[in-house]
């Protein structure tokens, strides 16, 4: 398992295809390098795919402190330098594409293009509401409680309808394996999420930037992304049709074409 450390920490990763621009995928809070499999097989056909856990996250170190996104965001400068990597393109979902927004203020000359799926620029009450009830939930260490506490705010009722045997055994085996390491690693993730309030620096962000939202989201509706778009100058909006907070999974095929129609393009 390739690791780098970087800034006090490790970082697991995976850098896969043999040629081509890079594409950095960046994770949802309680995702892993794992999640990207409806991507990663589309995307190296043509490019390089790299994909990390972030601190807090995965195989990387999972000791719990006080993230920012300010450090995730050098940690994967750190990155992109131990690997000679000089640009980009950033593809986040949720928490990362918030990650993904701090290094292109914070490193704009390593940013080919920028590519936000479901994503908010500050953290409102309902949202920050909605974020205390997982860290409520997280809190009493039961993976599958908590899953069913994050599950409805995900996934859209579509993906519900034809998925419910699905996501009951997704959160039984979350339940499983589900470990306290990894649980207060998600927990100040999650805090640090409830500290985001980017949205006067926005227009800072000079990288072409696509942003995809889900008609359906509950956790992050459109009207979050509509906020990032009317401050990001030139970027381009999609909303996907019936999607919920899962886009990347639920939409994965109409995911993956907006992203390389955008990137082709450049």
């Amino acid at each position: 398992m390739p690791k780098v450390d970087v800034n006090g920490v490790e970082l697991f990763y995976e850098l896969k295809g043999s040629g081509g621009e890079v594409i950095a995928f960046l994770n949802g809070v309680a995702m892993s390098t794992d999640h990207w499999n409806l991507q990663t097989p589309v995307f190296v056909k043509k490019y390089q795919v790299l994909l990390h856990d972030f601190r807090g996250q995965g195989k990387s170190t999972l000791k719990p402190e006080n993230f920012t996104f300010e450090q995730h965001a050098s940690d994967l400068k750190e990155l992109l330098d131990q690997l000679e990597i000089e640009r980009v393109h950033l593809v986040g979902v949720s928490y990362g594409a918030e990650v993904g927004m701090h290094f292109a203020i914070m490193y704009p000359e390593r940013v080919k293009s920028l590519i936000l799926g479901t994503a908010v620029s500050e953290s409102q009450p309902l949202l920050k509401a909605m974020v205390e009830s997982w860290i409520a939930a997280a809190r009493t260490y039961q993976g599958e409680l908590l899953f069913k506490v994050m599950a409805p705010l995900i996934y859209s009722n579509a993906f519900y309808t034809v998925k419910k045997d699905w996501l009951d055994r997704r959160g039984e085996i979350f339940g499983r394996i589900v470990t306290k390491e990894w649980i207060d690693a998600f927990t100040a993730l999650c805090k640090n999420f409830l500290t985001l309030n980017i949205t006067d620096r926005l227009k800072e962000i000079q990288s072409p930037t696509l942003i995809i939202a889900g008609a359906n989201d509950l956790l992050k509706p459109v009207c979050y992304s509509k906020i990032i778009h009317d401050q990001i100058s030139g970027s381009q909006l999609v909303v996907i049709e019936e999607a919920g907070h899962a886009l990347f999974l639920e939409k994965a095929k109409e995911f993956n074409r907006v992203i390389l129609e955008f990137i082709e393009k450049i």
